[in-house]
């Protein structure tokens, strides 16, 4: 009889449209629309050449070592730290960096390089840096020499920079922006399988549905018709996820990293936090089934936004300034735990993730039951 009532339920799942529409078309769609949108995301942050200009006059021809270091930063075709704009005069200079095509500008004045930019930049700052570290390192070198004419061989010493600091990653997997957007959009799928929990309650309430009144007058076990309802909503849920996952990792080659069990199972997990919450949501109350839906769907997307759906980084900033709030967002906790298995080396907050959504899983479908089992229709 389960396995029965098990089928069932699942073939009525999968011959809903409206579930076909929003719980597997829809994420495809938006995770293409993401694709292409966030192709170029990790680009952005990736150093370029910086256009800079030169007042090429008669003081600049004068410091020599000033144009020769410039000219060093600036010969490898490849990795170019400046590309230099020689203007003649100030007013040439200027109207470059009034139209945008150059960052600053560089100038000599009684015999001391200058810069001048328009604002204030990753790269106003490093062109800063360039001339603060020259500044310095010649300033060096004429202190030496004046106190120490002997110690001119030894100069090439002072520029030699030793660097003490290695680079390493914190993970196997390359550092990425645009899979965050991947991960909070399957905590929104798991979060939309409450639609699934809350037509299962519907389904099982006499005073909602004709086929409530029918099911509640059946000489099946209560307990075991929920159960089995539930299990085929989460299978078809965790089904649905599945399918978005794999299009997502082998469609459009968005990398989650080797650990495919834990993401299955992550995918597994929200599924089912997401179906208790639609299911304790329908139970709780005596509201229309309509009303029931515009809340589930009005939270859903709260618990998304603050997860990282719309503004990346958003997530972490709610951990720091309201983390209570940060722990008890499901979406959050599913987006988290697939970050997890990106970037760390250990499960230990991937556990935690997991232990997390578990409790509230169990919470929800325990309250969920019991307001079940309270309701009684001597009259419909």
């Amino acid at each position: 009889m389960f396995l029965n009532l098990y089928g069932k339920q699942l073939l009525r799942s999968l011959r809903d449209r409206t579930f076909l529409i929003w719980l597997l078309m829809f994420p495809i769609l938006l995770s293409t629309l993401f694709f292409f949108t966030f192709s170029t995301l990790d680009e952005t942050d990736n150093l370029k050449t910086i256009a800079m200009g030169v007042v090429d006059d008669a003081d600049y021809q004068a410091e020599t070592a000033f144009s020769q270091t410039l000219t060093a930063v600036s010969s490898d075709a490849s990795e170019s730290l400046f590309e230099i704009n020689y203007c003649n005069d100030l007013d040439a200079a200027d109207a470059l960096l009034k139209d945008g095509k150059i960052y600053g500008y560089y100038y000599v004045q009684d015999g001391t390089p200058r810069l001048v930019v328009a604002r204030t930049g990753m790269y106003e700052s490093i062109a800063k840096s360039f001339l603060d570290q020259y500044i310095q390192t010649k300033g060096s070198i004429e202190t030496i020499l004046r106190e120490n004419p002997g110690a001119a061989a030894d100069i090439q010493t002072l520029m030699d920079y030793k660097s003490y600091i290695t680079e390493i990653s914190p993970s196997k997997n390359a550092p990425t922006d645009k899979v965050n957007y991947f991960y909070a959009l399957l905590a929104m799928m798991c979060m939309f399988g409450s639609t699934l929990g809350l037509e299962v309650v519907c389904d099982l309430q006499a005073n909602l549905s004709s086929q409530g009144a029918r099911r509640t007058l059946s000489p099946v076990r209560r307990g075991k018709m929920v159960a089995a309802d539930f299990l085929a909503v989460i299978t078809v849920q965790a089904a649905v996820i599945g399918i978005l996952l794999i299009y997502i990792q082998f469609v459009l080659g968005i990398d989650f990293g080797q650990q495919i069990l834990p993401v299955i199972l992550t995918g597994i997990v929200g599924s089912i936090t997401g179906v208790s919450f639609g299911a304790v949501l329908a139970a709780s109350n005596r509201m229309k089934v309509t009303v029931k839906s515009a809340i589930l769907v009005c939270v859903t997307m709260v618990c998304s936004f603050f997860a990282g759906l719309m503004v990346n980084g958003i997530n972490y900033t709610m951990m720091q300034k309201a983390p209570v709030l940060a722990w008890l967002n499901p979406a959050a906790r599913i987006t988290d735990a697939f970050y997890c298995l990106y970037y760390y080396d250990n499960y230990d907050r991937y556990l935690l993730n997991m232990g997390i959504l578990l409790a509230m899983a169990a919470v929800m479908l325990g309250v969920a039951t019991l307001f079940l089992r309270r309701q009684q229709h001597e009259s419909i």
